[in-house]
């Protein structure tokens, strides 16, 4: 190497390796607040967002899977300077720092390395976490204005069948909370594609009317999402305070349950031996998920047997 080269205060002291390892970790934590303040900024501008927006930030589930991620990138910046402090009397060195460097790497890679892959685990729960809370939301919006429907003779106006796999307002139910979490669901090769046919033929006839092929997501990727969506989320309806039928004006208490897919290698079986929540999944081997359960209340929206006539002024 060149004689002015050698004399480049980078070259000369070249930095610990650490260091770099450091950086992703920042990145990911920054990405994080980032995002959580964008989320909360638009719940302020939007009400209806605030009623699961708020919930989630504050629940217990997320507060835990944030520190989990602050702790992981607290412990690699401690290791990452420790080993800066460690490499700092050779550092001056001229001669050679390949054998130290490479001392560096061996040490620092591996727990660094399952460091980051925790910190990544643990945001996608805090997106989880805040996917199931407003699945929650669509799921209460759903029941509030689907049990006054009269659907005759099985369900009346207000009354739900208590038998889930008879009752046509359930399934409506949990296909809006299905719908919610689909983002955040599994698509591995092993998932079941057999779900959301309506979705996958509407999406193939609108690319079809524009004189374009459907891709072939929509067949395999959409599809196995909607599976995993579909059975790894389970809805509950609070019954009736007073009978059989809800009131006019009742709260309607709905809880859901979702199954999070933990998609991280390494990490996943990690998280769920530590978590009690932690299950494991029916679709490949080694494939595990943690259940998120989350419930929201709204008032009962009632029958509406009647039409607003609205009257205008006559001109003359």
């Amino acid at each position: 190497m060149p004689g002015d080269l050698r004399q480049c205060g980078f070259l000369k002291n070249p930095p610990s390796l650490g260091l770099w390892c450091l950086l992703p970790g920042l990145l990911l934590v920054v990405v994080m607040l980032v995002a959580t303040g964008w989320a909360v900024f638009l719940a302020l501008g939007d009400w209806w967002v605030w009623r699961w927006v708020r919930p989630a930030l504050v629940s217990g589930q997320f507060a835990k899977y944030g520190l989990v991620m602050l702790g992981s990138a607290v412990a690699l910046a401690v290791l990452c300077g420790l080993l800066w402090r460690a490499g700092g009397s050779r550092r001056g060195w001229r001669g050679d720092q390949e054998g130290g460097a490479m001392i560096e790497f061996v040490m620092v890679l591996p727990i660094a390395l399952m460091l980051v892959l925790i910190m990544a685990q643990s945001s996608l729960l805090m997106v989880g976490n805040l996917c199931v809370n407003y699945s929650a939301y669509c799921a209460a919006r759903s029941a509030i204005v689907t049990i006054p429907d009269d659907l005759s003779p099985g369900e009346p106006p207000n009354y739900v069948d208590g038998r889930p796999d008879s009752s046509a307002k359930r399934r409506r139910i949990l296909l809006a909370a299905a719908w919610a979490v689909l983002p955040v669901s599994c698509s591995i090769r092993e998932q079941s594609e057999a779900g959301g046919l309506e979705l996958m033929e509407g999406l193939e006839q609108f690319f079809k009317t524009y004189n374009r092929k459907p891709p072939g997501w929509i067949r395999t990727h959409l599809g196995r999402k909607l599976r995993y969506a579909l059975d790894h989320t389970s809805v509950d309806l609070a019954p009736p305070e007073n009978g059989d039928t809800y009131g006019p004006a009742e709260d309607i208490h709905v809880s859901v349950d979702h199954t999070f897919y933990l998609a991280v290698p390494y990490a996943s079986g990690l998280f769920y031996k530590a978590d009690r929540d932690g299950v494991e999944l029916d679709i490949g081997t080694g494939e595990y998920g943690i259940v998120i359960r989350v419930a929201c209340t709204l008032t009962n929206e009632g029958v509406q047997d009647y039409v607003d006539v609205e009257e205008f002024p006559v001109s003359q």
